[in-house]
């Protein structure tokens, strides 16, 4: 073998290296495309070809084609049969030309071609010389490499056998296209997207491998490839399942056929180097994939796709538009700058043309479009909100590359861009967008890119500009290059920087400028954030908004939990507050950081949690489906100021995630500085009962007096992670608005809007959109290009003509006496095509899948307004469009494409699933069809899997048609739905998915004999001619009501006179009562309601119910005229009414509104009556009733505000009579969105009572009394008696407990972390003592003296005939038998029993299976019970014991715990394969802190890893994830102590 194999090295393939003998090999390739299922269409091409080699030096070959021939597929794989093409004869003179290579060892270097041999034609070549690539050793039959190849250097397995035999050696490799050092790869569109790492754990979405095998055979001069064969396979999916991706595949064979004598004559041309095996890109994505075209004369072409599209009513887009303004940009991408003018010159002046070009010149994205861009609006060609439109658009679609940024730069550093505010913001802000994309798609990003920048930044310093400070701030933040982050810190108090020298807003702006430095280099960022955050003299906001920023880091989970025990002793609450409402946040959602932030938050005090709205607070909901491999994530920080009204700022992002690719879809930042400073200052603040909006307008009369400098607020808005507007609104801005609505010009705007209503206005718009152009294009193995593409095009138009009456020019003063009538016709029309593209895509020839999305909407509106502002009347009639409308059209279809240049109007295209498959499997059963019928038929066609394949499942075509009549109005909506996919095959989502699937839906008439509808109507009439305009005179079953003015007069009496008793109550809650004397402290609770001087005694209340059941009697209408009246109905030829009429009633003298809504149809009686009163200045009522005559549902709401004893307090009370249960159901889901905590208690039937009361600034409680609800539970039990501890599986274990240190006992491990129990020894008399964490309180029980005693939140209680109760009723703390037992069954933790000797957990039967510690999972899985947190197994109970302890960063740390779990080093001299190895635990093990020396240790087997003491690796990186080369016994420390001297 080792004598093959060296002679392999010796003699490869050109065994004659004098050039005598020429070498004939057949070659052919295929490339398809698709699923690999047999029965489905495909499409690909084959390529073949004689190829012929002769060496004409030691290291030069010759390589020529003969007689190449191409040829498409599109059909069925494999019955199918592949198509010549006449593309053949237009590219076999260009392949037939002999190119040279150089070829050393087996290894190809540089490729030598004449200058006529275009760049696609040799990668064709280099596919081949890419067959001869072969790196073999002399010495190993089975190794790795790195190899070189078409398609970059990657990773590459060798396999060398010999078969002695047939005389021949085979030689394998293979290699993964996943791990390569240089993948020859382009992207195109792709710059914001992020690798989801946690997304892409299970299944990567896109992967690729190839695979290689020779057959060697001996000759004379060495050996000889006989034959070779590849196969290379990509695939994608944006789905969880492996084995059903799409595909795409190559396959090549290289066959010798014979050895010629006559040579390879080269033709007489310079040869020039053409680089080496490594495919190189040309015009690839000048392509698109969506359609091939032929490009003659682009200028041309481009006129004539204008004419299409300018032309084209938009009475309702055509489907077909996006695709056209797909194929506009695309051949706009081929036009010179001279075309662009001539086309822009030929077309300026008509608007529709106009328009068209320049939304469709910045997705065209060339250096050319950017020069027009430049240069038309330096001409002044363009206006500024055209230019502006055209620069947003521009700088997210234009090429990213060195001569577009020094165009870019050229344009936004002018003067012309430099002397407008608005346009000066975008294009700096865009500058900075340009580098990020170029830096993204390029190994070296320079630095002198942002060289003019870093120099304002001096300059701004030095002159004290804050809003060019802000701008610069901005710009640097949008190009995220790591150069910036020391000019960025010179804004922020870092690095011995002062303070004060910067404004807030300013500091603010460089810590968020950070945030895209973060994702390049976070370990830069983290250091400079964390000084920030925990510098507690800075300003708080500065210290909020650095947290934020450190999180974008992906802080270290280490990281997390030593900053959540510095926040353990913060003093400032909003800091705290923002930190624990965001790791809590975190717990529940699907993100990175949640695992660090479940175990900082137990660490955290509880109280934090009871801080109100007043603090600062984050938020976060996301959510991630794995079988589809897509999620969003929304985030909202808003940080507060204890001396703010508003908001100090808000800042809110979304995240979207999919096919294990994320992005920042959208970020919003708001700031109130100056508003808030305005409001501070005035003195209406102090005015305790106004409004907050009056409030704030009261403060805005006083904003003249303040700096003109001040700014009122700002805003800014990201794009994905790109910031591309902001704003600051200040007194300027201010003064503006004024003006512009309180000006003197306001009459003569109205005029001219008037005398445009005269006239009549009719307008046409239409805004198309690329929406995505997301491309990757690669390689295959064959040097053809092959790439997986997303296209989105939208278009949007809107056609309206307004035509009023009026006949002759009136003035806006005789408007007011007018009535006026305006007619409106809109016909709004949306079309968006979506195009998913998978295969090879060149200049010359396409074959690919495509899946095609499209959707069309349609909706014509005609409506008449009339409006009498003198009789204060307004009606709006909407009238019957002409039906039948297709309101909505959507189809998706996959396809399987072929076509070439030569044949463009002949490509071939074909469903992947076609419906003849289909109905062959499904007839080898049977077949049942439903006839069709009318509209509101159903039709269905029945597929069922043959029955001697019962593995295979048929698909099923579905044709079905609903409908759905829309009452009153004689109109049916209909929905058609088809579909037609590949389950017959499987039954998984994306064979679901393929095929053919549309709905439509349409408006049709209805078949009705009723008489005919003139339209809708809605008619509001306002004033005493209220009652005139009445359809349905509204009375009552019982007319005979008592009169109740006396009795609200008097109730109103007995309010008023007791509110001014301010120490009164009403509340019935739980309290803690503590009595301090010299020898200990006293507990008691109480439950009694205080009724001395209460706001509503019982008479009261009474007297109050009493009046609503009155309410509902009395109708106002008998004693008051209404004043609004509404209408609402269907105008019908008949004149029969149909619809609903509001009217409302006020009553001055007894304070009392009603409102009634009845049904205006004759026969019905339905009714709903909304009464309320204002019973005091604190104290309101109101009834709704509805239902046939307001009898069937009834709801009594009363609200009263006032003070118990020295707290302000609200109080609600809702009774039910009774409702439907759709309000029930919906008030529970609420609650849950909520988070409210609902306590059950015993309370009168049907009735709801909820009791707000304010007794601290920092503390709002909230009791809600509800109907009695009762549970039955089931409980699982963990207990320790001595040293064994029973885990809820009923395991045994012995282990001693470490001193000093807590230990997660049980805790409830979901993301609701309802409770969880600390067990820690103390170090005096090693007592085991309890810390429970559940709800709001914080309780120890432990053992003292001889006694138990029990803390709670740190103040300790007296256990004799202890009896506490919860305000919420939730959790009880009482005495049983000998020791304490603690009860929280809502929370989920049934009972935790302590005694001097054992303990007793016992957790409900549905936390079965959600909790974890020392206790166990509760699950029955007993060979997982030692599960650390990290959630990995262990083998010994007491590693698994250990690794539940809390350990201490510090021997001065305030919990006394004085060790830590760390990977400790083997002491012992280890041989490992023969060499001398050192060895790390890769389970940490309990150890004594630096400083501190262990007093008791406890031995422990753990698994080691290790590796040779001459390597210079860090065996720390990473350890923990490391395999187990053995296992050893070490000693745990389970008792230190430490010397005064200690860290």
């Amino acid at each position: 073998m080792r004598t093959v194999v060296m002679a392999l090295t010796i003699a490869l393939v050109v065994p004659d290296l004098a050039g005598t003998q020429t070498y004939v090999y057949k070659y052919e390739a295929l490339l398809f495309s698709g699923l690999h299922q047999e029965g489905l269409e495909r499409a690909g091409i084959k390529i073949n070809s004689k190829v012929s080699i002769r060496a004409v030096t030691e290291n030069t070959v010759l390589l020529k084609l003969s007689n190449p021939q191409l040829f498409e597929y599109s059909g069925i794989w494999p019955t199918d049969a592949f198509v010549a093409t006449k593309l053949t004869s237009e590219v076999a003179a260009q392949l037939q030309i002999p190119i040279k290579f150089e070829y050393t060892s087996g290894v190809v270097g540089k490729v030598f071609a004449p200058s006529v041999v275009p760049t696609t034609v040799i990668n064709l070549h280099r596919g081949i010389l890419n067959i001869f690539q072969l790196n073999l050793k002399k010495t190993q039959n089975i190794y790795e490499v790195q190899e070189d190849g078409v398609q970059g250097i990657c990773e590459t397995q060798y396999l060398i056998s010999e078969d002695e035999g047939s005389n021949h050696t085979t030689i394998t490799k293979s290699r993964d296209l996943t791990l390569c050092n240089e993948r020859i790869i382009k992207d195109v569109g792709l710059t914001y997207i992020e690798k989801c790492t946690e997304c892409q754990k299970r299944v990567k979405s896109l992967s690729g491998a190839a695979t290689y095998s020779y057959i060697m055979k001996p000759t004379p001069t060495g050996v000889m490839i006989t034959e070779a064969t590849v196969q290379e396979v990509h695939q994608f999916t944006t789905l969880y399942e492996i084995h059903d991706a799409t595909q795409m595949e190559t396959r090549q064979t290289l066959t010798f056929l014979e050895i010629m004598a006559s040579p390879i004559i080269p033709i007489s041309a310079e040869y020039l180097a053409r680089g080496a095996l490594q495919y190189e890109f040309s015009t690839e994505t000048l392509w698109s994939p969506i359609q091939l075209m032929r490009i003659s004369n682009p200028q041309a072409q481009v006129v004539d796709a204008l004419n299409h599209l300018a032309t084209k009513k938009l009475e309702e887009v055509h489907e077909d538009v996006p695709l056209k303004f797909i194929q506009l940009i695309q051949l706009m991408r081929f036009a010179s700058l001279d075309a662009i003018e001539g086309i822009w010159s030929q077309f300026k002046t008509r608007p529709n043309f106009r328009k068209w070009i320049l939304d469709a010149v910045p997705a065209v994205g060339t250096l050319a479009a950017l020069k027009f861009i430049k240069k038309t609006f330096l001409a002044g060609e363009l206006s500024i909100p055209e230019f502006t439109q055209v620069l947003l658009a521009t700088v997210h679609m234009v090429t990213a590359n060195l001569d577009t940024i020094k165009m870019y730069s050229g344009l936004a550093l002018s003067n012309k861009v430099q002397e407008t505010p608005v346009l000066r913001k975008v294009a700096m802000l865009g500058y900075g967008t340009m580098i990020a994309r170029y830096c993204s798609g390029s190994l070296e990003c320079p630095v002198e890119l942002l060289k003019p920048f870093h120099e304002i930044v001096i300059e701004a310093t030095a002159k004290a500009d804050t809003s060019e400070m802000i701008l610069i701030l901005k710009v640097l933040g949008n190009a995220g290059h790591p150069a910036s982050i020391k000019y960025i810190t010179k804004f922020l108090p870092v690095f011995g920087n002062q303070i004060p020298l910067f404004p807030m807003r300013v500091q603010m702006g460089a810590i968020l400028a950070l945030k895209a430095v973060a994702k390049k280099e976070p370990k830069l960022v983290q250091n400079v954030v964390l000084q920030i955050f925990v510098n507690k003299d800075l300003h708080p906001e500065l210290r909020m908004v650095s947290w934020i920023v450190l999180f974008e880091t992906k802080p270290s989970m280490g990281l997390v939990i030593t900053l959540a025990r510095a926040l353990q002793k913060e003093p400032n609450l909003q800091v705290a507050s923002l930190v624990y409402s965001h790791m809590k946040a975190l717990t529940k959602s699907t993100h990175p950081d949640a695992a660090a932030s479940r175990v900082a938050i137990k660490i955290l005090s509880p109280k934090l949690d009871k801080l109100s709205f007043r603090y600062s607070k984050a938020f976060l909901l996301d959510g991630y489906e794995v079988p589809l491999m897509v999620g969003a994530a929304g985030s909202a920080f808003i940080i507060n100021d204890a001396a703010t009204i508003l908001p100090r700022a808000v800042v809110a992002k979304v995240r979207a995630y999919l096919a294990g690719a994320a992005a920042d879809v959208l970020e919003v930042g708001v700031r109130t500085d100056g508003i808030q400073e305005a409001l501070l200052k005035s003195p209406f603040l102090h005015e305790d009962r106004l409004p907050r909006m009056k409030q704030v307008l009261e403060a805005l009369k006083t904003f003249k007096a303040l700096p003109k400098k001040q700014p009122l607020g700002s805003i800014y808005v990201k794009v994905l992670g790109q910031e591309i507007a902001f704003a600051n609104v200040d007194k300027a801005v201010l003064e503006q608005a004024t003006q512009l609505t309180t000006g003197s010009n306001i009459p003569e705007l109205a005029g001219e809007a008037l005398k445009a209503i005269q006239n009549g206005t009719a307008f046409q718009y239409a805004k198309p959109l690329l929406v995505a152009e997301v491309r990757r294009i690669f390689p295959s193995v064959a040097g053809v290009p092959m790439e997986f593409s997303l296209y989105a095009a939208a278009v949007a138009a809107v056609q309206a003509i307004v035509t009023p009456p009026l006949t002759e020019t009136i003035s806006v003063s005789h408007l007011m006496k007018t009535d006026v009538k305006l007619t409106a016709e809109v016909s709004p029309s949306i079309t968006v095509q979506t195009f998913a593209v998978m295969g090879l895509n060149t200049g010359f020839i396409q074959a690919a899948s495509m899946a095609k999305g499209k959707i069309h909407t349609f909706l014509p509106l005609k409506v008449e307004a009339k409006f009498d502002i003198t009789k204060a009347n307004f009606k709006i009639k909407g009238f019957p469009i002409v039906l039948p409308v297709h309101a909505l059209t959507a189809r998706f279809e996959t396809l399987a494409a072929a076509g070439n240049i030569k044949a463009v109007n002949a490509e071939r295209i074909t469903p992947i699933v076609p419906e003849t498959v289909v109905l062959k499997h499904s007839q080898e059963a049977y077949t049942s069809m439903i006839s069709p019928g009318d509209l509101s038929s159903e039709t269905i066609k029945t597929v069922m899997s043959p029955a001697e394949e019962p593995e295979l499942r048929t698909s099923v075509p579905v044709h079905k048609t609903l409908c759905s009549v829309v009452p009153h109005i004689g109109v049916n909506v209909c929905m058609e739905v088809m579909s037609c996919d590949a389950t017959f095959i499987k039954n998984t989502t994306i064979y679901n998915m393929i095929g053919q699937h549309g709905v439509h839906i349409n408006i049709v008439r209805g078949k009705s004999d009723g008489p005919a509808v003139e339209g809708l109507e809605l008619e509001v009439q306002l004033g005493q001619r209220a009652a005139k305009k009445l359809l349905k005179e509204i009375s009552f079953a019982d007319a005979k009501t008592p009169k109740v003015k006396s009795v609200l007069q008097k109730l109103r009496k007995i309010l008023e006179g007791e509110q001014k008793n301010k120490n009164s109550s009403f509340v019935s809650h739980n309290k803690l009562f503590y009595s301090q004397s010299s020898s200990s402290h006293s507990f008691s609770s109480s439950s009694s309601v205080r009724s001395s001087n209460s706001h509503l005694s019982k008479v009261t209340l009474d007297l109050v119910l009493n009046v609503f059941t009155w309410l509902q009697s009395r109708f106002l209408g008998d004693s008051v005229p209404p004043v609004v009246a509404i209408i609402a109905r269907v105008v019908r030829v008949d004149r029969k009414l149909l619809g609903y009429q509001l009217t409302a009633y006020l009553d001055m003298p007894t304070s009392r509104v009603q409102i009634i809504v009845v049904s205006i149809a004759v026969k019905n009686n339905w009714k709903m009556c909304a009464d309320g009163v204002f019973l005091s200045k604190h104290n309101v009522g109101a009834r709704i009733a509805w239902g046939a005559e307001c009898q069937q549902y009834a709801i009594t709401i009363n609200a009263e505000t006032g003070h118990q004893g020295p707290s302000p307090m609200a109080y609600l009370k809702v009774k039910c009579e009774k409702v439907p249960t759709i309000i029930t159901t919906y008030a529970k889901r609420f609650a849950q969105m909520t988070g409210l905590a609902i306590s059950d208690e015993k309370n009168i039937k049907r009735q709801i009572e909820l009791i707000i009361l304010v007794p601290t600034e920092r503390t709002l409680d909230i009791i809600i009394k509800t109907p009695t609800v009762s549970n039955n539970l089931m409980i699982a039990k963990c207990s320790k008696v001595r040293n064994t501890l029973t885990t809820f599986n009923h395991k045994k274990y012995n282990y001693e407990i470490p001193l000093s240190c807590y230990q997660v006992l049980v805790q409830d491990c979901t993301s609701e972390h309802k409770f969880i129990v600390l067990i820690k020894k103390d170090d005096v008399f090693e007592h085991e003592d309890l810390n429970i964490k559940v709800a709001d309180i914080d309780v120890d029980i432990y053992h003292q003296k001889s006694a138990v005693k029990v803390k709670m939140n740190g103040i300790e209680i007296p256990t004799n005939n202890i009896s506490y109760q919860h305000p919420t009723g939730t959790i009880q703390i009482e005495h049983k038998g000998q020791g304490i037992a603690l009860y929280a069954p809502g929370h989920g933790l049934q009972e935790v029993y302590y005694t001097s000797d054992q303990w007793m957990v016992y957790v409900v039967d549905w936390m079965k299976g959600q909790t974890c510690g020392l206790c166990g999972k509760a699950d029955g899985e007993i060979r997982q019970q030692y599960t650390t947190p990290r959630g990995d197994l262990t083998k010994s109970s007491v590693s698994f014991a250990h690794s539940w302890v809390l350990p201490a960063d510090s021997c001065r740390d305030a919990s006394q715990c004085r060790m830590k779990l760390e990977s400790v080093k083997l002491e012992k001299q280890v041989i490992l394969n023969g060499q001398e190895s050192k060895c790390y635990s890769i389970e940490p093990v309990l150890r004594c802190l630096p400083g501190c020396v262990p007093m008791r240790t406890t031995p422990v087997t753990v698994g080691y890893h290790c590796m040779s003491t001459d390597s210079n690796l860090n065996m720390f990186d990473g350890i923990y994830e490391k395999s187990v080369d053995l296992r050893e016994t070490t000693d745990a420390h389970v008792a230190c102590r430490c010397n005064e001297q200690c860290a």
